[in-house]
Order: C-alpha cells, then structure tokens, then sequence
C-alpha cells in the first residue's frame, strides 16, 4: 500500500526544461482560519542560491551525521525516527540539507507540503482504461497524477535488492518493464478510487472486521488484556482484507481458534535493548508442513516485516549477508504462494460466476503474464502499512473514551437504521476516526525522490543525484497546518465541524502512504470497517506507558502492548 520503500514507482511521462522552478514556500495559513495568501512574488527574477547555502547540520569527518545522535554529545540524541525530523525542522526551516546523508549522495528534507508539488493544481480523476495503458503505456497521463512529481525526479532504483534479485530469478513470470509498470500502477490507483467498485466489496470487508473481532475477543485473558498476538492477528486481518481485494475470494487466514500464549510458549517482552531484534510471530513455532496455505502466507509476510527484508540498507544490499539470502528464501515463498491464490481467484471467474468481490480481479485480467506479479507487489507492499495502521487506529482509541462512545452511537445508530428498513447509512465519524488514525500514526514518514537534472526549490539550487526527503510524516502533525495538531480529534474531517476542519489544511499535509499509493482509496474502508465491528460489542483501553515507535520500513508500534478489551456497557 505504501510506496514509500519504492516498491510502487511513481512516473514521469512528461518532459520539461533541464532546469525548473518549483513552488517556494508555503503561504501564509494557519488551520483555524480561512487561509490567507500574501501577494504573488515572481521568484524567476531573483537569482536562485547555491545548494550549499541550505541551513542543516554540519557534516564531520569520518562521521558524517553520525555524531548529531551520539549520546549525551549529540544535538539529536534525545530524538529517533519521525521526532528527528522534527527536530531538524524546529532547528533550520523548511529545508534541511545533509552534506553527506549517504556514502555516496546528500539528502534534502522538504517540510512544506507547498514546496513538495509543482505549480500545478489535482484534478478530478478520469476513469483509466487498463488496456487502454497497457496496450500503450507511453501515453501521456493527465498532470493531476503528478502533483509534486516532476519530471526532474524519480524514485531510487535499488537494482541489487533480494526483490529485484527475485524478480530476475523469474523473468517468464515477471515480464513487466519500466513505462509499462508505471501505467499499469495509475490505472490501478484511478480503479481504486472508484466509489462505484469498492462498494462490491463493503459485505467482504464487515465479515473481514467480523472474524478477526472474534479472534481477538479469543486473545483475552486475566482481567479482559490482550496478549501480544495481537499484532499477528492484525497482519492476519490486513492479508484477508487485501487478499479478498485483490484476487476475489478469501484465503482463510483467519479461520481456526486464535493463538492463546501459555507459560510455556509466550514471547518474551522486547525492551529498548531488543530494537533491532525481529518480533516473533506464533506460526514461526510451529512446523511449515501443518500449515495451511494461508497460515504459511501470515508467516512469510510476518518474515518480510520483521526481518526488514523491504528496507534498503547495507545488509539487505550485499548477497553475501545472511540476512540477503534470508529475504531471498522469504520473497520465493511469498511469490510462489501468490501463484497459489492467483490461480484460485481466476477458477471463480472463468466458471462464470462473477462475485461483486471478483470485480478488481476481472479488470485486470486484460494483464494476462502481467498479473502475477503485480498482485504479488501490492500483497507484498500492503499488509505491513495496512496492520500496523490498524494497530495506530487501536491504540489511539483506547486512550479516548468519548471519541470511542460516539463511534459507538453512529454505529447503533446504522443498526437501527438498518432494522427499520431506512438501508445502510453512511458513517462519517468513523471514517473519520480512520483518517485522524493515519494522520497521526502514519505508514511512512515521507517519500524519497532521487533529483535527476538540476532544477531550482524555493530559491535554491538543487543539483542532480541528491535523494529527497519528502516528509509527510512531519507535515501531518505540524502546528502551522492544523489546528491542536497532536490531539486524537476525528471531527476534523467530519465536514459539518468548522473550528479545526481539514479542509483548511493544505492537501498535501497529511499523506499517510505517499501522494500516490493505489490503495490510498481503499484503507480508509478497510479501517473503518474493523473499528465498527470492535466498537459495536467492546471498548478498547490503554493500561500502561506510552510505546516506543520505530521505523523499520514503516513505522511501528513496538511491543509490549497494554491494550485492554472489555465489553460494551
């Protein structure tokens, strides 16, 4: 679901001039008033300044940016992961430069959700034919798909990954190529921000919310707490949703009992000391011959998450690392049990029944070899984000009982509408809950762009080889975009509620899986339909500290968790 580990590669189908001007700062705009613009200044005419002129941390030998998080010497370390970056922000502005952010390139941080797109304005999205782009995938897509993607960037290729490394094993089962991807990947987002489609699978999605309810309610034990499988049940609940979405059926990841720990076989808690330590999933203790399909796939994607297998680093980059091979193993087994499912969803349709849930799957049949692996990349990509998103949902909410109570109303309220034969009201609070969720426990801090020609940024020179840090992460919780930025308030993006409204924040602000993920218009649906079914019979509480939250790819609630579920009143 996320791109943000450039799995799903934006595109750049339209040239420009070698050198652009790119919007240069935000405008003047707070979130609790009509926003207000200062006169246009026409920055063509100043003279653009050198890269080196950026404010940000000053490189040392050897070190680098190294010694900035160095205990008790470090300017930064007291801070990790997103609080970094925020801390850069308070520090230099906007824009922060690093000399030497990598052995080989320096790193650009953008903070102004002004200064991320081009001067160009969304959109409506036309419906996409899928033949249409796969029969000619140069074509030129419509500019409301590249709103802060300039044709002067492009997402780092990572050609030595174990992904890619995969893929090249299976070139007659792999055959997409570079333009062909991209078009395929934005007809498959404007199908996903179709209303009319994802209205087949709402029925799929409640008995999705409803199943993994009841194996959560199977996790309880002393005094109603919750063991540490729920983060597991939750990559269950995310494989099912996705796996119904994509190829039209269920694969059974949440059939059977729950996994109850005993004495005997709980996992020790992780403390700070066990940061880098993969958390241990339930299946990975027993033996892969007694797994079914679906359970053999809840533990290859629980392999990827944990061992970070999608994140791009020295370890991951070198085949004579273990933990290379390792990612190698887990990707063959992830692909191969795609094929696996694949094959099932497309028996339904060829014995011509067409269930509502069968709809994405039939548009993209026109794929053909094509299909494999792009249903394998959107499994692969989207159950991290989309559990751990869920698992922000969870914990924000049982630190709010009165948000929790009046989800609880709207959905008592849908009921008896129902009952009454008024048909199936909308929910907008607890679509709204999901969004505030994601605002504030987003997939990924931002997404990364890679300058491939010089281009000018709010008056300065960019040159090319720099890999941009577009941080959404950061903007989602920033004072000068929304009104009490840290508060859990899902009214925000009710649109009957005024004084802290969305709207009045800059659309770019608040991109919990990068500007254009596929599934952007699905998560929310999904999110909310397991809220309405944990809501409906239970209340969630928070006993214990507040987590520690790390980035391994996406960011993630570290365990321990101290959630607490007790039955409605």
């Amino acid at each position: 679901m996320t791109r943000s580990n450039n799995l799903f590669r934006q595109y750049q189908l339209i040239t420009r001039p070698s050198r652009r001007q790119i919007s240069s700062s935000s405008s003047d705009r707070t979130s609790t008033s009509p926003q207000r613009r200062g006169p246009a200044v026409d920055r063509r005419l100043a003279e653009p300044r050198r890269f080196s002129d950026i404010p940000g941390p000053m490189a040392l030998p050897m070190m680098r940016h190294s010694a900035h998080i160095l205990p008790r010497i470090g300017s930064f370390h007291h801070v990790v992961g997103l609080g970094l970056l925020d801390s850069l922000r308070t520090r230099y502005g906007d824009l922060v430069r690093l000399a030497k952010g990598s052995r080989t390139r320096p790193v650009l941080y953008v903070f102004d959700p002004e200064m991320m797109r081009e001067s160009c304005h969304p959109m409506n999205l036309p419906t996409l034919s899928l033949i249409h782009l796969v029969a000619s995938p140069t074509m030129n897509l419509p500019r409301c798909l590249q709103v802060y993607d300039s044709s002067a960037t492009a997402p780092p290729h990572w050609e030595g990954s174990p992904l890619s490394q995969q893929r090249k094993t299976n070139p007659n089962r792999c055959p997409i190529q570079g333009d062909e991807s991209k078009a395929i990947w934005a007809a498959l987002r404007a199908l996903l921000l179709d209303g009319s489609l994802l209205k087949n699978y709402e029925k799929a999605f409640d008995d999705i919310a409803t199943d993994a309810t009841r194996r959560l309610e199977e996790l309880r034990h002393a005094e109603n707490a919750l063991n540490e499988e729920i983060e597991t049940e939750l990559y269950r609940w995310a494989l099912e949703s996705l796996g119904v979405l994509v190829f039209g059926t269920r694969l059974g990841c949440l059939d059977g009992p729950a996994h109850v720990p005993t004495d005997e076989n709980r996992t020790p808690e992780q403390t700070s000391l066990d940061d880098d330590a993969p958390a241990q999933c339930s299946l990975t203790k027993r033996s892969l011959s007694g797994l079914t399909a679906a359970e053999r796939l809840v533990r290859a994607s629980r392999d990827v998450a944990s061992g970070g297998c999608l994140v791009r680093s020295e370890l991951t980059l070198r085949p004579d690392t273990d933990t290379f091979n390792e990612a190698l193993k887990a990707f063959d087994t992830h692909f191969s049990l795609m094929e696996h499912f694949l094959k099932q969803g497309l028996e339904g349709i060829d014995s011509g029944e067409l269930a509502p849930e069968k709809s994405l799957l039939d548009k993209l049949r026109p794929l053909k070899n094509r299909l494999l692996p792009v249903t394998a990349d959107m499994m692969l990509a989207g159950v991290d984000p989309l559990a751990q998103s869920a698992l922000g949902m969870l914990y924000h909410l049982s630190l709010h009982a009165a948000q929790q109570q009046r989800a609880h109303d709207e959905v008592s309220w849908a009921a008896a509408s129902r009952s009454a034969g008024a048909g199936c009201p909308e929910l907008p609070y607890l679509a709204g809950v999901a969004r505030e969720a994601l605002r504030l426990h987003p997939a990924t801090g931002g997404v990364v762009r890679r300058s491939r020609e010089e281009f000018v940024v709010a008056d300065y020179v960019v040159p090319a080889g720099v890999d941009i840090v577009l941080a959404h992460g950061v903007t989602s919780k920033c004072d000068k975009e929304w009104g009490r930025p840290k508060a859990f308030i899902p009214e925000r993006w009710c649109s009957d509620w005024q004084p802290l409204s969305a709207s009045r924040a800059h659309p770019l602000a608040s991109m919990p899986f990068g500007e254009s993920c596929p599934a952007e218009g699905v998560v929310g649906k999904m999110l909310a339909s397991l809220a309405t079914r944990i809501l409906d019979k239970y209340r969630l509480e928070w006993h214990g500290p507040p987590p520690n939250l790390v980035t391994a790819g996406v960011n993630k609630i570290q365990q321990p968790f101290y959630f607490v579920l007790k039955n409605a009143a």
